[in-house]
């Protein structure tokens, strides 16, 4: 049992914790995204240095970043980066602050010699109280008088999204007992007490290891 429960940020802290185990991270992406797998060597993932980048010198930090291999290719530019983002509420301007991430990451890449440009997905994990869709940046300019004129030039990307609040029972009941399971029940009953207490014996049971328990007890 954790001795100080009083923790900043839990829910950002688990979910850091819980994707930075490629297994977790491995079947969050077999399971929500088949189209992302289909084309990943998920054996290949490796966790990457979070990206640093201090805007009017206050630091943002990335939640999660994996280093993938397309599948049947070997050369290092045949690389993607996943680029794993929490949310416990809704933020407007999340597409701005993704965008950093991406355009760092990116010029993480170009300083590199020798190291080609690689594809960086975003995915956004929400797990808050309300109903909340994400704004891409196009979006944010919507009803801008001059949106006609300007929007060809606006920055735009799309966001590898998931509610986990509004995921049912029923689904998260269907998983295999793992720590992907523990954790996903975890973060999306997180609103929903009644069903933590009902599915408590099988969230520890998929939590296993005692790290893992104590992270989920906190």
């Amino acid at each position: 049992m954790p001795q100080n429960l009083d923790i900043h940020q839990p829910d950002d802290r688990f979910f850091r914790e819980a994707m930075s185990d490629p297994e977790v991270a491995k079947n969050y992406i077999q399971h929500f995204y088949p189209e992302i797998a289909h084309i990943a060597a998920l054996e290949s993932l490796r966790l990457e240095n979070s990206v640093s980048i201090r805007p009017n010198l206050k630091q943002f930090e990335a939640d999660v970043i994996y280093r993938c291999r397309f599948e049947g290719e070997k050369e290092a530019h045949f690389y993607f980066c996943l680029l794993f983002e929490h949310k416990s509420k809704p933020d407007k301007y999340v597409a701005v602050q993704v965008g950093l991430y991406i355009m760092e990451l990116l010029s993480s890449m170009v300083k590199k010699q020798g190291r080609k440009l690689e594809p960086v997905l975003p995915l956004i994990f929400y797990n808050g109280k309300g109903k909340w869709v994400p704004q891409t940046l196009g979006e944010l300019f919507e009803g801008h008088p001059y949106q006609g004129v300007v929007e060809p030039y606006i920055p735009n990307f799309r966001f590898l999204f998931q509610d986990a609040s509004r995921l049912s029972k029923e689904e998260l009941l269907r998983l295999d007992l793992s720590y992907f399971q523990s954790a996903l029940m975890s973060m999306a009953f997180r609103h929903r007490p009644h069903l933590i207490f009902k599915y408590l014996k099988l969230i520890f049971e998929g939590a296993g290891e005692k790290e893992k328990i104590s992270a989920v007890t906190t």
